[in-house]
């Protein structure tokens, strides 16, 4: 019988959020080429890397004890989290001030939030840039990357608090867009951080670049508003 992913980061099925990060990060390390010789075990790599996207994932850990793991699977949420309210049309002069509301309310807060957790990459990484190894610059590091994740459940909250003037809507889907790019640079660097490979680092830095450009895009046609 095949390992579960719980057994492949030695973890059992009750293991907390934390637990399962401390584990794959401690046998990512322990059996990275740098640390250990220049040795490699490819499989065994490929293994924790795949049983961390699954487990580190809280949407796709609840499937997957539902599927493999019966006895500890978690209920799943019924309700919506993308689900925003509605407010009736509006005509008129009252168009305009939906307009400065949603700018007001909605793009700049989120705009700044941005800019929270794309400006500080590049010092963050040329601080762990002088020993990537190091516990306490990776620590430091790690902490940028929680922040940002905060900042992300934040904007979240923010984008699905109003829903966008329909003369603004090619601004709104920059701003989706830009922050889908932010996440998934955030999701990319998160990975670096629990098994040194530099490839997630370099996509991080790639998709923080795509989010810049939109951000910069997006800006410009704000401006025409104004």
């Amino acid at each position: 019988m095949s390992e579960t992913h719980y057994q492949v980061l030695q973890v059992s099925p009750q293991a907390t959020a934390d637990e399962i990060k401390q584990s794959y990060r401690r046998l990512a390390k322990e059996f990275h080429p740098d640390v250990n010789g220049g040795k490699t075990n490819a499989d065994l790599i490929i293994k924790l890397n795949a049983a961390y996207e699954v487990l580190g994932d809280e949407r796709q850990r609840r499937a997957y004890d539902y599927l493999f793991e019966p006895s500890v699977a978690i209920p799943r949420q019924q309700s919506d989290p993308t689900h925003s309210p509605r407010r009736p049309r509006t005509v008129g002069r009252e168009i305009d001030e939906d307009l400065i509301l949603w700018l007001n309310q909605v793009y700049q807060p989120i705009n700044r939030m941005v800019n929270w957790i794309i400006k500080p990459l590049k010092t963050q990484i040329h601080e762990l840039s002088a020993d990537p190894f190091d516990d306490e610059l990776m620590a430091n590091f790690e902490l940028y990357i929680t922040n940002c994740q905060q900042h992300l459940q934040k904007i979240d909250k923010i984008f699905h608090s109003m829903p966008n003037p329909s003369l603004l809507a090619e601004i709104a889907a920059n701003l989706y867009y830009t922050i889908d790019r932010v996440a998934d640079g955030v999701k990319e660097l998160n990975f670096y951080i629990m098994n040194y490979d530099e490839s997630y680092l370099h996509d991080g830095i790639e998709m923080f670049k795509i989010a810049a450009q939109l951000q910069k895009e997006t800006n410009k046609k704000v401006k025409s508003y104004k």
